[in-house]
């Protein structure tokens, strides 16, 4: 039996699982994971009033918490995206002309942030980076307007809508292809899209309803996100207050199939955050009660709870996993002990198949 990463890994047995601490508050949030394991997201650095102790952007290297930092007159920064180089990306709170405002932000290997600026308005947010540098997200272009960009090399190119006020770049992969969601049109349908250099943005549709929207691509240009599904009832009158559009479930595009419905695990909603390249996926999906839990879904094996996945008395509840990479490791926060955490979770063993 050849141990290695095989497309579609079958894990034998529960994973491991480590808290990743926070900064010296009481909760921190993983929210993605590179090709080594290192990790990205955000932490109250105390247990004081958040506007006096603030909330910073971490990275983790395995042997703890790293503080990143914020930009200039800030105390606020949050690490939505890293790469394999460990550069992270995110927003940070700013004073412009008075206000508090965020602007997008890079941060070196080495902790040095810049401000990527903004497509000519105030604001900006930065979700994703990928290892050639590039880096996507939203920008203001004026008020009312906001449009998802691209940032390379110190220049910030609008990519456009696909025909409304609004677009959102939320990641991007090694080839610069971006996955994000936008307006169609005058109304609040939103779409997930996916753009391309030279081809540009397109719309991947949706499953039943009108809206859908994505968080996450890979190196293939397989995209994951949430779509509408159309009414739905909840167990009891019961629904998750953390999903974007009511009655979603997770999905799967692949360029010439579209989208594939990936299900839920009893409560009828679900959301995709982010899919590896071997096309193993992870997100969130409310259960019978209408809790949510983190979820991983592989081609074979469906969706599984991630819950079923650890040792057992852990001590853990999986709510949110947001990034998984090409060994399987995963990412997002859940209760450990009465506190919200970061988490990291490993594959115990990943063998091919016989």
């Amino acid at each position: 039996m050849i141990r290695t990463i095989v497309p579609d890994p079958i894990v034998r047995g529960p994973g491991t699982i480590e808290d990743l601490g926070t900064l010296g508050g009481p909760s921190s949030f993983g929210l993605a994971i590179n090709a080594r394991g290192h990790i990205s997201g955000v932490s109250y650095r105390s247990y004081a009033d958040p506007h006096s102790s603030g909330v910073h952007a971490f990275r983790y290297d395995g042997f703890g918490l790293i503080d990143v930092g914020a930009l200039p007159t800030s105390n606020f920064s949050w690490g939505y995206g890293i790469n394999d180089d460990d550069a992270i990306v995110g927003p940070s709170l700013v004073d412009v002309g008075g206000d508090t405002v965020s602007h997008a932000f890079l941060a070196s290997a080495t902790l040095t942030l810049t401000d990527l600026g903004t497509l000519g308005g105030d604001f900006s947010f930065a979700h994703d980076v990928n290892n050639q540098g590039q880096v996507t997200g939203e920008a203001s272009i004026q008020i009312g307007e906001t449009h998802a960009f691209l940032w390379t090399s110190g220049d910030m190119q609008d990519i456009g809508t696909l025909g409304g006020n609004y677009s959102v770049g939320r990641s991007i992969n090694d080839r610069g292809q971006i996955a994000g969601a936008s307006r169609i049109g005058a109304g609040e349908t939103t779409r997930a899209f996916r753009f391309t250099e030279g081809t540009g943005m397109i719309s991947l549709g949706a499953l039943g309803g009108k809206n859908s929207s994505a968080y996450g691509i890979n190196n293939s240009g397989q995209i994951v996100g949430e779509t509408d599904t159309g009414p739905l009832v909840y167990p009891g009158g019961l629904r998750s207050k953390g999903f974007l559009f009511f009655g979603t479930h997770a999905f799967l595009w692949t360029e010439g199939i579209g989208m594939k419905d990936l299900g839920h695990l009893g409560g009828g909603t679900s959301r995709a955050t982010a899919v590896n390249n071997h096309g193993v996926v992870v997100g969130t999906s409310t259960l019978l009660d209408g809790t949510s839990h983190a979820f991983r879904w592989t081609d074979r094996g469906g969706m599984i709870d991630l819950n079923t996945l650890l040792p057992i008395n852990s001590g853990w509840i999986l709510y949110e996993a947001d990034g998984v990479n090409d060994r399987g490791q995963i990412t997002g926060n859940g209760l450990h002990n009465g506190n919200v955490h970061a988490f990291r979770w490993d594959p115990r063993e990943i063998v091919s198949v016989p």
